[in-house]
Order: C-alpha cells, then sequence, then structure tokens
C-alpha cells in the first residue's frame, strides 16, 4: 500500500500543529528515550510501516518492528525506537491512533476471512467505499492485511449500476436494451448490476451481464437462486451485499456466491496498543 510522505505529515500536523508545549516547557527536548508500542490482546498487525515513517520524519532510530499481516500475542512489541525526548512525544498518539485503528480492522478482517473460508475456501471477502472519509488508505491496507480485499476502490475503477442508475435511464427495460452498447463501450471492464430479484438476475445475464450483486438477501433466499443461476450461467460473478457482518458470514459462504460484500470490518473497535516510554 503506497501511503505518501504528505499523508504522514498532515497525521503529525493534525497533532503537532506548531510545538509539542509539554516537552518544551518540562525541558526534556534533548533527552534521550526509547518509545515501544504493544498489544495488550492477540491481533493481527497493521500499520507498523507508517508508525516507522513517522518515526522517519521525527529523526526516531528504528529499533524492532512487526510487519503488517503478523500475528501477534498479547504483551508483544509491534515498533519500538530511540530518539530525543520532544521527537518521541510528538510521535506518541500518532503512532498509537494508528496502531489502534488498523490492528482492530486487519484483525477483525482476519477474524470474518477465516469464519468464511472454513466453509468455502475460495470465496472472497470484498470491502465497500463506505469508510470513514479521510481514512481510506489506511482503512483499505488494514482489510488487506486482515486478507480481504477491496470490493471498489472508487468509481472511476469498476461499471456497478445500482436502482439510482437504471430510474435515470429510464427503468429495467432500458437498461436491458442498453447492455450491448455497455458491453461494446467497457469492453475491457466487467459490467455488474445490483438487484434483490431473481427474475431481474437471470434476465440481466441473458443480456450479457458479467456479474450480480444480490442485496440483502437471507442466506437461504440467496442459495436458491445462486443454484439457479450458476446452473445456466456458470461464469457470471455472483455476489452478495448488505446486512453481512461477521456474525452470519458463515451461513453467507455456504451459499456458493463468488463474494462477500461487506462494510463492516470499517466499524471494528480498536485494539488495545499500550506505549512505553523510558529515558536513556
Amino acid at each position: 500500500m503506497f501511503i505518501s510522505i504528505e499523508e504522514i505529515d498532515r497525521l503529525i500536523k493534525e497533532d503537532v500543529p506548531y510545538i509539542d508545549l509539554t516537552s518544551w516547557s518540562l525541558g526534556i527536548r534533548e533527552a534521550p528515550g526509547r518509545i515501544a508500542y504493544f498489544t495488550r490482546e492477540e491481533c493481527t498487525v497493521c500499520g507498523t510501516e507508517e508508525v516507522k515513517m513517522i518515526f522517519d520524519r521525527l529523526n526516531i532510530k528504528l529499533e524492532g518492528f512487526a510487519a503488517s499481516g503478523q500475528n501477534a500475542k498479547a504483551g508483544d512489541e509491534l515498533i519500538s525506537g530511540t530518539g530525543r525526548g520532544c521527537d518521541i512525544n510528538m510521535a506518541w498518539k500518532v503512532g498509537q491512533n494508528i496502531l489502534d485503528h488498523c490492528c482492530g480492522i486487519a484483525t477483525k478482517t482476519r477474524k470474518m476471512v477465516q469464519a468464511v473460508k472454513a466453509h468455502n475456501e475460495h470465496i472472497a471477502i470484498l470491502t465497500t467505499r463506505k469508510g470513514f472519509p479521510g481514512t481510506k488508505s489506511l482503512a483499505i491496507k488494514s482489510i488487506m492485511a486482515g486478507g480481504a480485499v477491496p470490493h471498489r476502490l472508487g468509481l472511476s475503477e469498476t461499471v456497478l449500476i445500482f436502482k439510482q442508475h437504471i430510474d435515470y435511464i429510464g427503468g429495467f427495460d432500458a437498461l436491458l436494451a442498453k447492455m450491448p452498447e455497455l458491453k461494446a463501450e467497457c469492453c475491457e471492464k466487467k459490467i455488474l448490476v445490483e438487484t434483490s430479484d431473481y427474475a431481474e438476475a437471470r434476465a440481466l445475464c441473458q443480456a450479457g451481464a458479467d456479474g450480480i450483486q444480490f442485496e440483502k438477501l437471507p442466506a437461504a433466499a440467496l442459495k436458491e437462486n445462486v443454484a439457479k443461476l450458476k446452473g445456466e450461467f456458470p461464469k457470471v460473478v455472483l455476489l452478495i451485499a448488505g446486512g453481512v457482518n461477521e456474525k452470519n458470514a458463515g451461513d453467507y459462504a455456504q451459499t456458493g456466491v463468488d463474494g462477500i460484500v461487506t462494510t463492516s470490518l470499517y466499524n471494528a473497535p480498536p485494539i488495545d496498543i499500550g506505549v512505553k516510554i523510558n529515558r536513556l
């Protein structure tokens, strides 16, 4: 995942717009010290590379480091370094916030991925673009560290037609009529359409749609639809979106869909990350 220096600087500047007034007032600016981030609970590591970038920007020398995607046990250090007191204290909370939330998302993601793949090892866990604004890079990195992949990184990436689009062009029949033109114009892209109706899904497959995203269907109904569509259109990609979370993902994994689309992973509780700072 590419995280720019500008993004790292923005994160630092949010917390340190000018100076660390406390370190300045206490006279500990030049005092050498060590900072270490550790987890108080088992987790999937994520965000240590970004904390390392913060260390680099603040002239903190890296000591220990656990890469994103690794598993960590309670008490394990994730990243540590040495530097001046003022620099360590500026890095402190910025780094902790990154690790709290990135590890939380990565950990929740890995648990869902493991639960789903216990039923179907070929199914994909996909995340929507409904994350908290301004956190996209870190959020995407976190779900990938946990074993999921982004469903769509933005509107410029894929063709995914929703009911709102269908209403805009004049209804379902208008979409069917437009499918040949869409297939020709977007010849290198897959055309996916969201629906909850089996008859619409079948008509779309007959018209050349590459995939159907079923919305908020119960697992039992979805399983029936998938079986019929896969029997007639074996190459069509079938997804389920809406209302899928870690509690019911196992049920949906047994429906035969190719992928589960979810927003729930972005709403993970933070991991309890502790920070130890010692003067050297």
